[in-house]
């Protein structure tokens, strides 16, 4: 986890809105939902586990981090060079990741309006340090954790709460944003304010969620945050 880096928050002037914004990643920062379903169907092949389709593999993202989703399609272990093996075809299509238009933007609004700004993600670390370093958005999120570094998967709070931990912030005081359910219901355990991006294609609709937005710069509005 980036506990490493010094501290941004230092000197800043009085914020206004939420304490702490955190972001999913795939498919609420980055547009990955067609590159990353792809990769774990095109892995479990290679591996010679069943031929799923990227639907499939997302309906069950929601058990755990890659290992257990790995070894959920192939009724085996998951060893290191299974892993690699999943590294390898993600690494061959991480230079067409992009962030999604206006997230930048949204993250810089936010950072200049004194919001502390975190990832918790379900996906590993190595490809999550790789997409942050090839889209930019490495230099705006001091605190990053990610699916393999905590007990429980979403929607289990451990990886909201972690984070809000490292930011230095109450967990009340900080707004969770996502794109999919187990997004919502992680926000909802952790007892942090559920904002549901649905600037995502794939992103479904979600039943009594106060706060919805259907592009990045809506999230300023719902919180009422004022850059600076």
């Amino acid at each position: 986890m980036n506990r490493t880096r010094r501290n941004p928050y230092v000197n800043r002037p009085p914020r206004v809105g939420p304490a702490a914004v955190v972001f999913d990643l795939d498919g609420t920062l980055v547009d990955t939902m067609t590159i990353a379903p792809t990769v774990y169907a095109d892995t479990i092949r290679a591996l010679g586990g069943p031929d799923v389709s990227p639907a499939t593999v997302v309906s069950t993202w929601h058990i755990g981090a890659t290992p257990v989703v790995l070894a959920h399609f192939l009724q085996r272990p998951v060893t290191a060079p299974d892993l690699e093996c999943f590294h390898r075809h993600f690494e061959a299509v991480v230079a067409d990741v992009r962030p999604f238009p206006g997230v930048l933007d949204l993250a810089d609004d936010l950072d200049r309006a004194g919001c502390r700004l975190g990832i918790f993600t379900a996906a590993p670390r190595r490809s999550t340090t790789l997409v942050l370093a090839r889209t930019g958005l490495d230099r705006l999120f001091p605190v990053v954790v990610c699916g393999d570094e905590v007990p429980a998967p979403k929607p289990a709070p451990d990886g909201l709460l972690l984070a809000c931990r490292l930011l230095g912030v109450d967990v009340a005081e900080t707004a969770y944003v996502g794109d999919a359910a187990v997004d919502l219901a992680c926000a909802e355990a952790a007892g942090a304010l559920a904002v549901h991006a649905r600037w995502c294609d794939t992103s479904p609709a979600a039943a009594d969620v106060a706060a919805v937005a259907h592009r990045p710069a809506q999230v300023l509005d719902l919180l009422a945050v004022t850059a600076t």
